[in-house]
Parts: structure tokens; sequence; C-alpha cells
């Protein structure tokens, strides 16, 4: 039997919104929290204190994610120009020019 297969297009970060949805709550768990705490204000009652808190505790997973995702980013373009000065230092001192002029 095959399973189906899907591709989802993300609207932000590709790498955050798959780490997201697979490290913290899914879209789906994520609009059922959101939902809750919208509709029980709009009827002027006190959300469920449960959603509020899981909401948050996502809220502050998405944030230590997008960090990570950062610093990872960060981390490999200096590696990549380590490597490139390293092994081509012509089209490194060329790049380096390049990104100057553009700034």
């Amino acid at each position: 039997m095959v399973s189906p297969s899907y591709t989802v297009n993300y609207a932000g970060d590709p790498t955050v919104e798959h780490r997201v949805v697979s490290e913290v709550a899914s879209y789906g768990r994520q609009l059922g929290w959101l939902d809750e705490i919208v509709l029980a204000l709009a009827k002027g009652e006190k959300p469920p204190e449960e959603s509020v808190e899981q909401l948050q505790r996502a809220s502050n997973e998405v944030k230590k994610i997008k960090a990570e995702v950062q610093r990872s980013a960060l981390e490999e373009a200096n590696k990549a120009l380590d490597r490139l000065k390293r092994e081509q230092p012509r089209e490194y001192t060329r790049l380096l020019r390049m990104r100057r002029d553009d700034s």
C-alpha cells in the first residue's frame, strides 16, 4: 500500500515552520488554542487557562527555534566563507569586495 504524500508551502522561513510543526505543535493544534481563546474573549468570558498556557509555551518554543535557526545560518555562512577563503582566495576577496560595494 502506498502512503499519500503532500507538500506544505510555508509562508515564512521553511526551516522554522517545519521545526515548529514537528517539535512544538501542528497548525491544527495551534489554531485550536487560538480559537478557544478568541471565542471566549468574544463572548466576554475568561479564556480557558489551559489553552492560554499551551499557547504561551508554544510561543516561547517558537522564539527559541527562531533564535537557533538564525544562529545556525550565521554559523553556516561563516563556515562557507572560511572554506572559500581557504580553497579559492581570489574568489573570496572578490566576493567580499562585491558585498562591500553593495552596502
